[in-house]
């Protein structure tokens, strides 16, 4: 399940109600070669280019993301390990691997592992402003704080840190990553076909004035026409997922 996710109007009424300010040194920081810890967990930086960054999140049994949103960015949620539920102001979503949220902006959302030996989560945000963060509550008394300053990163050798190499083959258990250079309707075609999901990371899919994936929206193929794309069109990279074999984690 892939459900995309609008602000409603309570979205919109609690957030006229807190504070909008973003960390513009959030937004310039460097953050590819640190872990950030959380009172839930951890996360770092997995890949990133002009138009997305993707974050590898660890969040332990039991714990949650704050209930924030984000004023300019999409955010894509995807679960890789474990049970999550991601829940917004009116709804909650049951996440298993390859379960996903697509969140527009200004939607506020917590996530929140459910088993016991917590989960793992790609979160793809578009544009990459890690700045642009409103937190409305938290049950570690952030709300209303910025992201994470640098007294909270840590050297990437205590911790699991497997940033994605795109000219290299990447796995995480039993899912397999890759990037794909696409032109034309039969490359479209041929990497979906394999795919479990697939994230536009640069560029879009476009077929006249139908927009069929939007830059930084996990979309599965099967929800896809693809025979509406016309036989070439503008460079798009495609992130793919796919589920090859089972594997169990040791969380940290």
């Amino acid at each position: 399940m892939i459900a995309k996710v609008y602000p409603s109007a309570a979205d919109l009424e609690n957030l006229a109600r807190v504070t909008t300010e973003t960390s513009s040194s959030a937004n310039a920081f460097d953050y590819s070669k640190v872990i950030v810890t959380k009172p839930w967990g951890h996360e770092y930086l997995w890949y990133q280019n002009a138009s997305v960054a993707v974050w590898m999140l660890c969040i332990k049994a039991g714990h949650a993301t704050s209930l924030h949103c984000h004023l300019r960015k999409r955010t894509s949620l995807i679960v890789l390990e474990g049970q999550v539920v991601c829940s917004t102001l009116e709804d909650r979503y049951n996440l298993t691997p390859l379960d996903g949220v697509v969140l527009e902006p200004c939607v506020f959302h917590t996530s929140e592992a459910i088993c016991e030996r917590g989960a793992y989560v790609i979160e793809i945000e578009n544009p990459p402003l890690k700045g642009d963060l409103v937190r409305l509550k938290d049950r570690f008394g952030r709300a209303g704080t910025g992201y994470e300053s640098a007294r909270h990163h840590e050297n990437v050798a205590a911790y699991p840190y497997h940033p994605f190499t795109p000219d290299a083959q990447y796995s995480f258990g039993g899912l397999q990553f890759a990037l794909h250079p696409l032109q034309n309707r039969t490359q479209a075609q041929q990497v979906c076909d394999a795919a479990q999901l697939v994230v536009p990371i640069l560029g879009r899919l476009v077929a006249g004035r139908n927009v069929l994936i939007e830059i930084g929206e996990a979309v599965r193929p099967c929800d896809l026409d693809l025979s509406i794309l016309p036989l070439l069109f503008p460079p798009v990279e495609l992130l793919a997922i796919e589920s090859v074999a089972f594997s169990s984690f040791a969380f940290p």
